[in-house]
């Protein structure tokens, strides 16, 4: 039987995906080494801000699709996005090195990314009916050109980077933003069919004042509000604020629906864990890169190889990884319980322990050069990057597989806020106090020390949650009335998949 093919706007939104992970993932693997170097940030510092400009990307999305739902429509928001964030990154391409042209450039691209993130995915599925099967297949080749741009991203402006300046690296940046924009609007025609502008709601007045004004000022005075989190290092705040609207939502759904309060608590242990996960995994865009920085040897065949570029590593490994994974499980029941949730989860905690203690290792046998091994980094950072195929996708696929009606896209949201923006956040705060100075410590010991305690931190985790599906599985089999429970839940199971 022969697959129909894709709508044509996909590839319109394709192009632009791959863009926008190119002038992302190139920007934010410079931005910790220009920090240091070039604007000469203390290590903490510059982890800080990194920290808070990462939490902050991931904040932003929510008031973006709120601004989409009701005034703007997916198409707008997504365009007015990129045009923010193209903004965003010629400003911090062409502007002095100086902390106000810094935080203001940050500021935008924040601004921008909260609009286009979660609307883009949104804009695609209007592309298709509800029982159209091949929605999935477009969610995937969105995810796999987003995965390449990612990879090509901190070659192209680590080289330029490197060779001609910080400031043309970033503007290769935005370029790219530029470029996928124009490829999105040329393929307008294609998308007339979906949501546009909400006139009428832009028009309805709204305290004295018509909403489009509101909005108007909203979105003219957001990067500045964004500049002052920035600057007086605010971040925590607003995340402490946002979490707890979030958790307000997760109890208001256990009081609604208490027959689906065992999975909804099953859901927030997955979140807690994943966060924890994603502290230790986005050391890598920050302790991680500076280690690679100062104390690996990065010279290969005569040429030294950037230090932007192993952010590639990690997308590589999950290209590669991902679709062996995929080949190998294609004949696999598609129903994941409980226990095989957990299961995957510990597998990837301990790959990601693993790399840690690889990397301590490496650190450690640190030759008489003062410097690592490339290869033994490069060996930790995949696995790592593997690391991240047991956690993300068996979350998202638990939390989608939940039956209540109306409350998947908001669980989805609460997901990325934990392990998006609180772990961004909570990586900075964790790598500034895991290495600060300690006596008689030199550089090299204390990142020694620090990937060691990383790696401790992952098997102490993986022991936890072992303990606890031990308890559970005893506490079960020692309770009649819940195993009557767990064989309904699985006849229930079986009889959605068929």
């Amino acid at each position: 039987m022969k697959t129909p093919s894709q709508p044509p706007a996909i590839y319109y939104i394709v192009g632009l995906q791959i863009w926008e992970y190119f002038s992302f993932y190139g920007m934010r693997a410079l931005l910790i080494l220009y920090l240091t170097h070039q604007l000469r940030f203390d290590d903490g510092h510059a982890i800080s801000l990194f920290s808070a400009y990462a939490s902050l990307v991931y904040v932003t999305p929510i008031f973006g699709g709120w601004l989409a739902d009701r005034f703007l429509g997916n198409r707008m928001a997504v365009i007015s996005g990129a045009l923010m964030m193209t903004l965003g990154h010629i400003v911090l391409g062409c502007a002095p090195d100086s902390l106000s042209g810094l935080y203001l450039a940050l500021a935008i691209i924040i601004c921008g990314y909260g609009l286009f993130k979660s609307n883009i995915s949104c804009l695609l599925g209007e592309l298709y009916t509800p029982d159209d099967r091949r929605r999935d297949g477009g969610f995937s080749l969105m995810y796999a050109a987003g995965n390449l741009g990612s990879v090509i991203s901190p070659i192209a402006c680590g080289l330029v980077a490197q060779r001609y300046g910080w400031h043309p690296g970033f503007t290769l940046a935005g370029i790219g933003m530029a470029l996928g924009l124009l490829i999105f609007l040329t393929g307008q025609r294609h998308f007339r069919h979906t949501a546009g502008i909400n006139k009428t709601g832009l028009r309805a007045i709204n305290v004295v004042f018509p909403c489009w004004i509101w909005l108007t000022l909203a979105l003219l005075s957001a990067p500045f509000f964004f500049v002052a989190l920035l600057k007086y290092h605010l971040t925590g705040y607003l995340l402490l604020l946002v979490s707890l609207g979030a958790a307000l939502l997760i109890v208001k759904m256990m009081l609604s629906a208490p027959e689906h309060r065992r999975e909804l608590w099953q859901i927030v242990a997955l979140m807690a864990v994943g966060m924890l996960f994603w502290v230790l995994a986005q050391q890598g865009g920050s302790s991680i890169s500076l280690f690679i920085d100062r104390f690996v040897n990065r010279r290969w065949l005569g040429i030294e190889i950037p230090t932007a570029l192993f952010q590639s590593v990690n997308a590589i490994a999950i290209i590669v990884a991902g679709a062996l994974l995929g080949w190998l499980m294609r004949s696999s029941s598609p129903r994941s319980n409980g226990p095989a949730v957990w299961i995957k989860f510990i597998f990837g905690l301990l790959l990601m322990g693993c790399g840690f203690m690889l990397l301590a290792y490496n650190a450690r046998n640190v030759g008489a050069s003062g410097q690592a091994s490339m290869g033994m980094m490069i060996a930790g950072l995949s696995i790592m990057g593997v690391s991240e195929l047991f956690i993300d996708p068996i979350a998202m696929a638990r939390i989608t597989r939940l039956d209540i009606q109306g409350v998947t896209g908001v669980l989805t949201g609460i997901y990325m806020l934990a392990t998006g923006a609180l772990a961004n956040w909570l990586a900075g705060v964790v790598a500034t106090r895991a290495m600060a100075p300690q006596p008689n410590q030199t550089a090299i010991s204390g990142y020694q020390h620090f990937f060691s305690r990383m790696g401790l931190w992952s098997l102490a985790l993986v022991a936890i949650v072992a303990v606890i599906i031990a308890a559970r599985y005893c506490f079960r089999r020692g309770n009649p009335k819940a195993q009557r429970r767990e064989q309904a839940e699985k006849v229930n199971a079986s009889g959605a998949a068929s």
